[in-house]
């Protein structure tokens, strides 16, 4: 694996050329994953625009530059607790990791990031490496180094560009049972529109994963595979925006620890994550391009 420094429109940049994948991520926007090529493609939403719209710790996210894949930790909708030990500390809007500068450090062929939270008691590492059979993983360590139990979710927000034909693969049957957060209810289509129609929705599936993967298969068969622990990150959410949000025409693939957008939603549920007092969460994300022939839910 490769490790370059560059820059990504006017913003400082490191990016990581793999077998098959190069991935370009910001170390002083949160360590966002900006950009994802593979096979000749851009799987990464992209904003249009030479400069890079910041986000800071009290600005708007969606104001922001809004694409791309960014870590959300500690939550996606912010949230205040009435009550425990975090009470009247906002978790901010699609999370704080996403806001700040983090700590990078490169050796031995990996890429390590690390973000020392500004509110709360806890360390947000994420470790890039290159796998043996040419995948690119993220080895993630979230560590609680307070003395109380943090409610907490981890969420992969990754907007990807929307291909003609292209499907999202999940292994849940088509009939699956979700929860729609908002959009009309097209609980289960696994194809977009050949043109946007100013649409735009979300779902969780209500139940845990079956296996640990998700993907977006386009029209040649190749596929855009995102594997995990089904035991630590148990829920997928799906984002579909036909165009409603900034004219934008994405997909988001969600795998997260804990569902609907906020920890004390999931607790409400009885999906809660936590990390233990003085215990960490550690989990590993790996992004491949495959050739997948098919899948149950097709």
């Amino acid at each position: 694996m490769k490790i370059i420094q560059t820059t990504y429109k006017d913003r400082p940049a490191l990016c990581v050329h793999g077998a098959r994948l190069t991935a370009t991520f910001l170390p002083e926007d949160g360590g966002k994953l900006v950009s994802l090529c593979g096979d000749g493609r851009e799987l990464l939403q992209q904003r249009e625009g030479a400069a890079y719209r910041r986000l800071f710790p009290d600005s708007d996210y969606v104001q922001a530059e809004c694409s791309g894949f960014d870590d959300m930790f500690p939550t996606i909708d912010p949230y205040t607790p009435q009550d425990g030990p975090f009470r009247g500390v906002t978790y901010p809007d699609h999370g704080e990791v996403c806001r700040h500068p983090v700590e990078c450090e490169t050796a031995g062929g990996s890429l390590r990031f690390t973000f020392h939270s500004k509110r709360f008691p806890v360390r947000f590492t994420k470790t890039v490496t290159e796998e043996e059979s040419g995948g690119i993983a993220i080895d993630y360590d979230i560590a609680n180094d307070g003395n109380d139990a943090f409610p907490c979710l981890w969420a992969a927000h990754c907007m990807l560009n929307a291909f003609p034909d292209a499907k999202i693969v999940t292994p849940f049957a088509p009939d699956a049972p979700i929860r729609t957060m908002f959009g009309k209810q097209l609980s289960h289509e696994r194809t977009l529109p050949q043109q946007p129609d100013g649409e735009s929705y979300k779902f969780f599936y209500t139940d845990p994963m079956p296996d640990g993967w998700c993907g977006y298969r386009y029209a040649d068969g190749k596929t855009l595979m995102l594997r995990f622990s089904k035991e630590t990150v148990k829920y997928l959410g799906v984002w579909i925006n036909n165009g409603s949000f900034e004219d934008m025409y994405n997909i988001a693939l969600e795998p997260c620890t804990a569902p609907y957008d906020r920890p004390d939603a999931a607790e409400q549920s009885g999906c809660a994550c936590e990390i233990a007092a003085n215990s960490s969460l550690r989990f590993r994300l790996t992004l491949d391009m495959e050739q997948k022939e098919g899948t149950s839910n097709d």
